[in-house]
């Protein structure tokens, strides 16, 4: 798989989970592997797309689906916030 395929593949589900929230953790996953995990992905992609989705997934860090665990940091937020999240980020990558 090429690093475009993959980073469309995290794109797609990224639009996924927006309409679909039973696949954010599916696709909050799969984006914060390619940030961190993968080497050379970014390579072929236009270098604001590559700050918007390392954004994203640290971002996307704070994101607690279990309520009362919420409650344990004031930083992590719940399904809501996180779609909202994917939603401006595809937007900033749309736009670029």
């Amino acid at each position: 798989m090429s690093n475009p395929d993959t980073v469309t593949q995290v794109i797609e589900l990224l639009q996924a989970a927006k309409l679909d929230p039973s696949r954010l953790s599916e696709a909050i996953k799969a984006l914060q592997a390619m940030v961190w995990e993968s080497k050379g992905w970014e390579s072929d992609v236009p270098a604001d797309v590559v700050q918007v989705l390392r954004d994203l997934a640290y971002d996307l860090d704070f994101y607690e689906p279990d309520a009362a665990a919420r409650t344990e940091d004031a930083s992590y937020f719940a399904e809501d916030r996180a779609i909202q999240e994917i939603v401006d980020a595809l937007g900033r990558i749309d736009r670029g």
